[in-house]
């Protein structure tokens, strides 16, 4: 029997809570015990001057307790910074009223109204709205594996290469520890069972649409390994949850930091109404923006990556140019030391920024533009590091896919925005960060990033949306590791290799053109060319293994803040590599090869963290038979 899924299975689901946030006086320094006493004082001052019903939280937890929680970490020196920040709720009447009033007190340096968050679902999803709308039959005993359908868990440059990730040591993400931060979640999903930790902060949202939306980016990110529904990218990792209803989202990120190790991922599924609108809610979206953009928010984003907790932000649905001098403008209740954090520089957050790109053509029989492409609701802009599929991603909850009278057996095909772009990137860097720690060990938040920008399947143009419209390259596991392969093998010759990042963040290239190897040699931090080499009679090549070029997968992958041994033995390494490829030159110019090697076929991938010499060795031997 047919029956219809309750009428408020809506896929929108409505704003967060309304917050005034006050920013006492600070010094910016280290905290000492007078500054937890005044603090303290202010506390209750405050207190005794909010109207009946309203709740006042320290963004940054017991005043008491801060400067233990910051002890060592990278926001030691500034703790007073963090002691200033509370947040009110739970008011009647009006917030600009409000925080006007608590401005007024000499000690309080500002106080602004902070629009309410929403989850960043795709504006215009008419797909979504129409399954949702629409009667579904009754769940069948038993739920099909829907996995055929995920096609971002697929080879590059399509998807990310999650299937191959699997294959490696701790690829699915062992270890790893995530939260998701935004409204509601169902953890009782029939694929959400295994390696769930449940909702450990905050008020869960009654309304279904954030738990549709909670429940789908815990799909994504780690639905179980089994033989029905959707497979997640990292089934390995433990994700949990901390809803923003009670804290607000900067407490909840700094409680979510609180509960990680370093090495760690917290993601931000939220975006809300910014200055183009006069920060105003509105169905289309147009001119939400990430959330870093308040003070709170990203002083909690940055006391995360003081603990090594790498965050991932969702970019935002308001097709905003975050480039915009518009940005620079300090609105009138921010504090006077507020600079726009979507400038980089000393203002960047750390955040892993993510925009919403297409999926390939022709995904469940549609069309968005070419893959890769910019989706038109996406924000982008310099600041923006990475993207995920922005539309037709399968995953857990909705019910267009499979529906019925019975949430935990939901399914969806088109979760959309940088919704479903984010998870797609927390995924991959979870899985990243297990075969990292099965190998040299963790990376940190800024070489999880810079590793980000810097491999994948880079943007593509669409019309009227041109790849310099920034929304970064699609994550691809295989060169995020350092595995990375010769592409473009014609008649038996080597066309092209792809690029890599052998020092100090600098973008080297060895590559291949019309069928011979320009070798690249870094001496003394300059680039010098050696040889130029055929290769020939050749059909394919496997893969190379730059972790040991990088020092343990990633080396000079991270710019300055980048770990890895020195240049020299990074050149000897390199050097060790090239003479794999030895195999494959024309025996007319290197005549001490013999015929055995020209023939060899049986070469097998290599660890992206191994730093065996010996593999070396082994692979400029003519392989058996």
């Amino acid at each position: 029997m047919a029956k219809s899924r309750p009428a408020d299975n809506s896929t929108h689901a409505p704003a967060g809570p309304v917050e005034v946030v006050v920013v006492t006086a600070h010094t910016g320094a280290g905290i000492h015990r007078s500054d937890v006493a005044e603090s303290t004082a202010m506390e209750a001052e405050l207190r005794s001057a909010l109207p009946g019903g309203a709740q006042l939280t320290r963004s940054f937890g017991p005043a008491n307790r801060l400067t233990e929680r910051l002890q060592g970490t990278a926001q030691e020196s500034v703790g007073t910074d963090l002691l200033s920040y509370f947040s009110v709720t739970g008011f009647s009447g009006s917030a600009d009223e409000l925080a006007e009033e608590l401005a007024a007190n000499d000690s309080v340096e500002a106080a602004f109204v902070k629009p309410p968050a929403e989850p960043p679902i795709a504006p215009d999803d008419s797909l979504e709205r129409e399954a949702a709308a629409a009667p579904a039959e009754e769940a069948p005993p038993v739920t099909p594996d829907f996995s055929a359908n995920q096609g971002y868990l697929e080879a590059a440059p399509g998807g990310i290469n999650a299937r191959w990730a699997w294959t490696r040591p701790g690829g699915r993400g062992q270890g790893v520890r995530v939260i998701d931060v935004e409204g509601a979640w169902r953890f009782t999903h029939e694929d959400l069972l295994l390696n769930q930790g449940g909702v450990i902060g905050g008020t869960q949202s009654t309304d279904l649409g954030w738990r549709n939306h909670g429940t789908a980016v815990a799909g994504e990110i780690s639905a179980d390994h089994n033989s029905i529904g959707v497979l997640g990218i990292a089934p390995d990792a433990n994700i949990r949850a901390i809803s923003i209803f009670g804290p607000g989202s900067a407490g909840a990120i700094r409680q979510a930091a609180d509960a990680l190790s370093a090495g760690d991922v917290i993601l931000i599924e939220l975006h809300r109404p910014g200055p183009r609108h006069s920060f105003q809610s509105r169905a289309d979206q147009l001119g939400y923006i990430a959330v870093e953009w308040w003070p709170d928010d990203f002083a909690a984003i940055r006391y995360a990556l003081g603990r090594g907790v790498i965050v991932v932000e969702a970019a935002g649905n308001g097709a905003e140019n975050l480039d915009d001098a518009l940005y620079d403008t300090r609105p009138s209740g921010f504090p006077s030391s507020w600079t726009n954090p979507f400038r980089g520089g000393a203002a960047d957050s750390g955040a892993v920024v993510v925009g919403a790109g297409a999926p390939p053509v022709g995904t469940h029989g549609r069309d968005h533009g070419p893959g890769r492409s910019r989706l038109g609701f996406s924000n982008f802009g310099a600041r923006v590091d990475a993207q995920g599929w922005g539309r037709e991603v399968t995953t857990t909850g909705y019910g267009g896919l499979q529906g019925g009278p019975n949430e935990d057996l939901w399914y969806t095909d088109t979760f959309s925005g940088t919704s479903s772009a984010s998870p797609i990137v927390v995924g991959a860097v979870a899985c990243y960060q297990g075969i990292s720690a099965a190998g040299s060990g963790r990376k940190t938040p800024a070489q999880v990033r810079s590793r980000l920008r810097s491999t994948g399947s880079p943007q593509t143009d669409a019309p009227d949306r041109p790849a310099t419209q920034r929304i970064g390259n699609l994550p691809d596991l295989r060169a995020l590791v350092g595995l990375i392969k010769v592409k473009d093998i014609k008649d038996g010759k080597a066309e092209k290799l792809e690029k890599v990042e052998i020092k100090e963040g600098k973008r080297e290239k060895i590559e291949i053109k019309e069928g011979k190897l320009e070798k690249v040699e870094i001496k003394e931090g300059k680039r010098e060319k050696l040889e130029k080499v055929e290769i020939k009679e050749r059909d394919k090549i496997r893969d190379i293994d730059w972790g040991r070029i990088g020092g343990g997968g990633l080396g000079g992958f991270g710019g300055p803040q980048a770990e890895g041994p020195s240049a020299e033995d990074r050149l000897a390494a390199l050097e060790g590599t090239v003479a794999e490829l030895a195999h494959f030159i024309d025996q007319a110019l290197r005549p001490d090869l013999g015929a055995g090697a020209l023939g060899y076929d049986g070469l097998e991938d290599q660890s992206a963290q191994s730093k065996d010499e010996k593999d070396l060795k082994d692979a400029e031997k003519p392989a058996e038979g």
